[in-house]
C-alpha cells in the first residue's frame, strides 16, 4: 500500500470552508459544508455525485481501499487528505464511507481553531453520517425524487440505484425527509436471556422459542404516530418480520405489533438481508393514515 506524501497543490476543504464561512457553530452550519464541497468542485445535486471530482479539485488522491478491522474508514492526515477505507466493503457502502471522511476534514479544521469542544465525540459522528447523506443525496433534489417514487422498499431500491447508494442509507435518508408517518427498523437475532449456550444463528431448523428477533436500531419520520419503539424490543415469533427471517424471503402485510402501547396497526415491509456480518431483517412500518394519504 503506497502512502506517498501528497503534492503542494493540495488545499485542505475544512480550512477552505472556514475562511470563507467562518467555523461552524450549530448543525445547520455544518451541513452547509457539503454544497460547499460540490460547488466548489463544479457539481450539481444531480446524481450520482461524482467524489472523484471533489478529490481532484482540491488536490486530494483517491481514498486508499485498505484491510481495515472494526471501522468502515480512517482519516488518515488532514495536512494530506489521506484517507482510508475498508477495502472488502460494496463499493455503495464506500461511498458513503468517503462522504464521512470528508466530512471529517471539516471537523479536522474545527479542532484546529480550539473550537471542537462543542460537539460530543457521538454528536460529530453523527454530523458526519448527515453530512455525507446530504453529500451524496443532496435533498434539494432527493426530496423531489422520492414523492415521484413514494417510501416504500422497492422506492428504496430505485433511489439506492440512482444516487449509488446503499439500500439501507437510502432510507435512512427516505424517513429523514418524508412526510409520511413511517418507521424504518432494523431487527437482529439475540439468544433469549434464559438460553446460554451459543447457536450461529436462527434459521428455520431452529426452535423458535429460543430466539428473539430484537430492535437493533430504529428511525421515524418526524410524523410517525405510533408511539416509542424501545431499543431490543422483540418481534413476536409469529409476525411477518420473524416469518421473512426464517424463510429468507420478502413479506408485506398488515399487522398489530406491540411495540408501544397500545399496539399499534401498520403495513410491514420486512426483508431479509446480511449487514455487519449478521443475518438481520430491515422492516418499513407504515401507520393507517400514511397508507391512506398516499393512495
Amino acid at each position: 500500500m503506497n502512502l506517498r506524501s501528497q503534492s503542494s497543490e493540495y488545499c485542505h476543504p475544512g480550512r477552505q470552508f472556514i475562511q470563507r464561512y467562518g467555523v461552524p457553530t450549530d448543525r445547520a452550519s455544518v451541513l452547509r459544508y457539503p454544497q460547499f464541497l460540490r460547488s466548489a468542485a463544479g457539481l450539481t445535486d444531480e446524481p450520482p455525485i461524482h467524489l472523484l471530482n471533489i478529490y481532484r479539485h482540491f488536490g486530494m488522491r483517491e481514498p486508499v481501499r485498505a484491510p481495515l478491522e472494526d471501522q468502515q474508514g480512517i482519516l488518515v492526515d488532514g495536512d494530506r487528505g489521506l484517507i482510508l477505507v475498508k477495502e472488502d466493503d460494496a463499493r455503495a457502502r464506500q461511498r458513503f464511507t468517503e462522504g464521512h471522511e470528508l466530512m471529517e476534514l471539516l471537523f479536522d479544521a474545527i479542532e484546529e481553531m480550539g473550537k471542537l469542544d462543542r460537539w460530543s465525540h457521538d454528536e460529530k459522528e453523527r454530523l458526519c453520517d448527515q453530512g455525507a447523506a446530504e453529500l451524496l443525496m443532496p435533498r434539494s433534489r432527493f426530496i423531489a425524487d422520492l414523492q415521484a417514487e413514494g417510501l416504500s422498499l422497492r422506492g428504496g431500491r430505485s433511489l439506492s440505484k440512482l444516487y449509488q447508494m446503499s439500500l439501507i442509507a437510502t432510507l435512512v435518508q427516505m424517513i429523514n425527509h418524508s412526510s409520511d408517518s413511517a418507521a424504518l427498523v432494523l431487527w437482529h437475532p439475540a439468544l433469549r436471556k434464559q438460553e446460554q449456550r451459543t447457536q450461529p444463528q436462527m434459521t428455520a431448523d431452529s426452535d423458535p422459542p429460543k430466539w428473539k428477533l430484537r430492535v437493533w436500531w430504529r428511525r421515524c419520520t418526524d410524523n410517525w404516530t405510533g408511539g416509542f419503539i424501545p431499543p431490543n424490543k422483540s418481534a413476536p415469533s409469529t409476525s411477518l418480520i420473524t416469518q421473512s427471517h426464517l424463510s429468507q424471503q420478502t413479506k408485506v402485510g398488515i399487522e398489530v405489533l406491540p411495540l408501544s402501547k397500545p399496539p399499534i396497526q401498520c403495513r410491514v415491509e420486512a426483508l431479509p438481508i446480511q449487514t455487519s456480518g449478521k443475518s438481520c431483517v430491515l422492516t418499513l412500518l407504515h401507520s393507517p393514515e400514511s397508507d391512506l394519504a398516499s393512495r
